[in-house]
């Protein structure tokens, strides 16, 4: 049988060599022959090697996308690539190839064992998805630092790691190095770390491990204020004022006004109109941040009442319907029952066939007139819940617009106020360089700042410099405005229509459970009601 490992040239990964490997890890005798003429669907395999096939370059492995287990040690591979399918994997074997670099590991969440054994690997990096790693060997590779072991602090289930004939390792002390600086780490070189190792450790770098830790804890207040900021705006941004509560806005008016930064040079009376101007500007930014927070608030607490209101209309419907349902079950006992007593009385010749027939005619009509009966009430109920419901998500969409309508007003008349400081600015800002261009006419000797030459040649070019700059701040604002507005307006009608989407897909599936439980017992009483022999034994088997 062709055996791929003894392959020694150069090659690539298809399907013709997956079926190979695959086949190689079959048992042996009877199971293995078994196995072989039945096969295994490749995205079934959970374990897979391709060792000793110098194979160039990893692709062609998204066939194998329940695969648990990759071992592609002793080939020529040089870089890390085409894995991110491998969802599943748990185990990854790349020892003894060429790569420089960790890689392309991103999507590979479930990695619980890596081994990069002698490789060409400088740096420990791109690990930060693996939270389930436990197993790392990263020995004969090429790394110098050993602050390289810092990395693995943030992993907190590592607890096996291998580094040794990397250059690092082989310096004075590097076991108790890594006792020191690795907690929670419990084997190193697969020797276990007792603690006289790591007190001695510790004691040794202590200082260095002292930096590290301040180092770490001033990184963690960044990290926590970062993803404090990040969570700040995802729950500003459902209030449609993220940002709006800072001088983001106001310093986007400026980030690309290379005029409107210019003119702050004509001196100390526009740089206090500036800063006048830019502390009212902020403060009405934070008062539409404001009452986004305050209509957010009053949102909120309106749709909990319209869930609540909603789930109790449907827990009381719901129950109706059990109560129905169970009287349904109760009387369908009874009648099943009394079936089986007339097919033993008719097995046993204590009735003839043609009573047997005239009593299962007369109580098919009776169970019709029961499902007839309980559907007609299971269904009333849910057309009435219907019925409230759409009415309800009428009302309440009429109560959101609303909501909705006086928050737009309001951030409407602050944006209003907004704009018109940023009119009173500009007009201040004119005035003052009007005096400047007279000031200069008095006394042509004095310095113009640079930035100004090409502004404060006339009045004409002062005006079109000013005009400029406030056609770009009104532009800025408007935008800020519409957008809030358009938010506002596309959240509420999406929430009006998910309102109605969810109630036509819930009415759906309670008709298809009303028809799906009545079909079901008449099935079962179709099957219990056929007349004969077979249909006696079939019961009793059913009853045993």
């Amino acid at each position: 049988m062709f055996n791929p490992c003894k392959e020694r040239k150069p090659r690539v990964i298809d399907n013709a060599l997956i079926a190979k490997c695959v086949e190689k890890q079959y048992p042996e005798k009877e199971v293995g022959r078994l196995l072989r003429l039945e096969g295994i669907p490749l995205e079934e395999v959970e374990e897979i090697r391709f060792e000793y096939l110098y194979i160039l370059r990893i692709d062609h492995l998204w066939v194998l996308k329940s695969l648990v287990k990759l071992a592609m040690n002793n080939n020529l591979i040089e870089k890390i690539e085409n894995l991110e399918t491998l969802i599943h994997l748990r185990e990854l074997d790349l020892s003894f190839n060429k790569i420089k670099k960790i890689e392309n590991l991103e999507k590979l969440i479930n990695l619980e064992k890596i081994t990069f054994y002698e490789n060409l690997i400088e740096t420990i990096e791109n690990l930060d998805n693996q939270k389930k790693l436990t197993v790392f060997s990263i020995g004969k590779n090429q790394i110098l630092d050993r602050t390289n072991v810092h990395y693995f602090r943030i992993t907190s289930k590592l607890t096996s790691l291998n580094m040794t004939g990397n250059p690092c390792a082989e310096e004075e002390n590097f076991r108790l190095y890594v006792a020191a600086f690795l907690p929670t780490l419990v084997y190193y070189e697969y020797k276990r770390l007792d603690e006289k190792e790591r007190a001695e450790g510790i004691e040794i770098f202590r200082e260095e491990l002292r930096q590290l830790e301040k180092i770490e804890s001033e990184d963690k207040e960044i990290r926590i204020a970062i993803e404090k900021e990040i969570a700040d705006v995802e729950v500003h941004s459902k209030m449609f004022v993220e940002f709006l509560n800072t001088g983001q806005l106001f310093d986007s008016m400026y980030e690309n006004d290379d005029e409107g930064k210019a003119l702050l040079d004509i001196g100390e009376e526009v740089t206090e109109l500036f800063e006048e101007y830019k502390k009212q500007f902020t403060d009405y930014c934070k008062e539409v941040f404001e009452v986004g927070e305050k209509h957010y608030t009053l949102r909120q607490t309106e749709l909990e009442n319209f869930e609540k209101s909603v789930n109790e209309t449907q827990i009381h419907n719901q129950n109706e319907s059990i109560e129905y349902m169970e009287d349904f079950l109760e009387k369908k006992e009874n009648i099943f029952t009394e079936i089986k007593e007339w097919i033993l009385q008719l097995d046993h010749d204590a009735m003839t066939e043609d009573v047997f027939a005239n009593k299962i005619a007369e109580m098919n009509q009776n169970f019709q007139d029961l499902i007839k009966y309980t559907w007609k009430k299971l269904m009333r109920l849910e057309v009435t819940l219907f019925e409230q419901i759409e009415e309800v998500n009428q009302i309440f969409g009429q109560t959101l617009g609303e909501m909705m309508n006086a928050f737009i007003e309001e951030v409407q008349a602050i944006f209003t106020n907004i704009r018109a400081a940023e009119v009173t600015y500009s007009e201040n800002l004119n005035d003052s360089g009007v005096r400047f261009i007279a000031a200069l006419n008095v006394n042509p000797d004095e310095e113009i700042p640079e930035s100004l030459k090409d502004i404060l040649g006339d009045r004409d070019m002062l005006n079109n410099a000013i005009t400029a700059t406030h056609d770009v701040h009104m532009q800025i604002i408007d935008a800020r405005e519409d957008l809030l507005i358009q938010r506002v307006k596309d959240w509420l009608a999406k929430k009006i229509d998910q309102l109605n989407r969810d109630e036509i897909t819930r009415n759906r599936y309670k008709v298809l459970e009303i028809n799906y439980f009545l079909d079901k017992e008449q099935e079962q009483f179709d099957e219990l009601t056929a007349a004969d022999r077979n249909a006696t034994n079939k019961f009793e088997t059913v009853d045993n």
